[in-house]
């Protein structure tokens, strides 16, 4: 028999028992959609969580430290941390790495910005001017800082908030924590445009030959909001470097004048050039190779990369657990098609004896029954497959109408997409419903094929 001919006698069958054949699709649809809605959510919440995590930092930047515990997940206890020293040498052999962008050494330094009566105790970080752009760092107002900047200084954007005056906090008697929040208020201080100086916090306050001058510093721009850079003020690496060696050159002569001075400075740990190296990767794929590459030179480094890691683990398995799920309806529906296909070998036993008698191979008996458990598992699937996304859109509609509803911080609505059907899911279960089928055929197929032909031409 040609294939055409086992394919309409198969249709013909079909439609013979309409009212079967419908009851019988339907249990398809229904595990066809649910395996797929169940596992677009987990896809959804998926892609849900790794938005929020690249929105919140940035996933392709590694954080180089000076010490590298190599054994500490081994779970053999102690173990001793090896040191490398942070340096330019350091910088330049990060910069060799295939696939590496941009490199930045950071170091830090906590001061206190004065402006008129007003001042703010603030995180100083020295970068490297020429790849805040590359590092995503973006203005809200004014400029990045540049190569030939001395004295300049970029805020978080929580900063300006921050100023105070220390006389009215005296008379108040309280303290006083500043930050952007939720009000329009104008911060205190202009600090683009007013005067600004910066004293080392080691010095600040204290009288005599202690008194530190200050530094007359500009402020160039101020950041979009990012909780990573919120609450720093950056300037350039160069002049901090500059900054930092004076202040232990006053350390050295109050050393030196009174014994009874204790550097804050000393300690009986290695210090590197630069407290930190943060290295950004072109392709966020390739993080995790690169973090590797890095800790065998000997150094500490991490990323959110490996919270992105442990949370696609996670994610994974949820997706498993509502496959499964969705799963049993379709071997449920299963049942239903090799129910269905025992049903129409009992009814046609005499058909199947004609067919045998006129010398038809055995093989296209069990073709034919074959192809119309996979018809039903294809008709079921693409019915499933078109109420899965209806059901999706209806998801993602509900969705997006609670959280927009729920969150003040949302301003305009917009879409949540809590349900994902991508075109290989699509194409997945369409295909799973018509294996199943095809699995749910075979035995019956092979019940037919052993019918004996003067029996089945005797029946009825």
């Amino acid at each position: 028999m040609k294939i055409i001919d086992i394919l309409g006698m198969s249709l013909k069958n079909l439609f013979r028992r309409k009212i079967r054949t419908i009851l019988t699709l339907i249990g398809v649809l229904i595990g066809t959609t649910s395996i797929t809605v169940m596992m677009s959510i987990g896809i959804g919440l998926d892609k849900t969580n790794e938005d929020f995590m690249q929105g919140m930092v940035d996933m392709n930047v590694i954080t180089v430290e000076s010490y590298y515990f190599p054994d500490i997940d081994s779970g053999s206890g102690f173990v001793e941390a090896e040191f490398q020293n942070l340096n330019d040498e350091a910088v330049q052999k990060f910069y060799q790495i295939e696939g590496v962008e941009a490199v930045s050494p950071e170091l830090n330094m906590y001061a206190t910005i004065k402006s008129g009566r007003y001042e703010a105790g603030v995180s100083i970080v020295g970068i490297d001017p020429k790849v805040m752009e590359a590092f995503n760092y973006k203005v809200e107002k004014g400029r990045l800082l540049s190569e030939d900047d001395q004295g300049a200084i970029v805020f978080g954007n929580s900063i300006p908030y921050h100023f105070y005056n220390p006389r009215d906090l005296e008379r108040s008697g309280g303290f006083y924590i500043g930050d952007r929040g939720m009000s329009d208020e104008e911060p205190p201080v202009d600090v683009l445009n007013d005067k600004l100086s910066m004293f080392y916090n080691t010095y600040y306050g204290m009288e005599g030959e202690g008194r530190q001058r200050g530094y007359n510093v500009q402020g160039v721009g101020i950041l979009k909001q990012n909780w990573q850079n919120d609450y720093n003020v950056y300037m350039s690496i160069e002049y901090l470097k500059k900054i930092k060696k004076e202040d232990e050159r006053k350390q050295r002569q109050m050393e030196q004048s009174s014994e009874m001075f204790i550097s804050p400075r000393r300690n009986s740990m290695q210090e590197s050039e630069y407290e930190r190296i943060l290295v950004k990767v072109k392709d966020i794929n390739d993080v995790d190779e690169i973090q590797e590459k890095i800790k065998e030179m000997g150094f500490g480094a991490h990323s959110y990369a490996d919270m992105r890691n442990e949370t696609k683990k996670q994610m994974f398995i949820i997706q498993a657990i509502l496959g499964a799920i969705g799963g049993i309806s379709l071997l449920v529906a299963a049942i239903g098609i090799t129910n269905t296909m025992y049903m129409s070998i009992y009814e046609r036993t005499k058909e199947i004896g004609v067919i045998k008698v006129l010398g038809c191979f055995l093989g296209d008996i069990r073709k034919m029954f074959l192809v119309e458990a996979g018809l039903i598992g294809l008709l079921g699937g693409l019915i499933g497959m078109a109420l899965s996304y209806g059901i999706s859109i209806g998801i993602n509609y509900i969705a997006s109408t609670f959280m927009g509803a729920q969150d003040p911080m949302m301003m305009e609505q917009t879409s949540v997409s809590v349900s994902i059907i991508p075109l290989w899911l699509a194409l997945f279960g369409i295909a799973f419903a018509v294996f199943v089928g095809i699995i749910a055929g075979y035995f019956p197929s092979r019940r037919a094929m052993k019918i004996s032909a003067l029996e089945a031409i005797r029946t009825e």
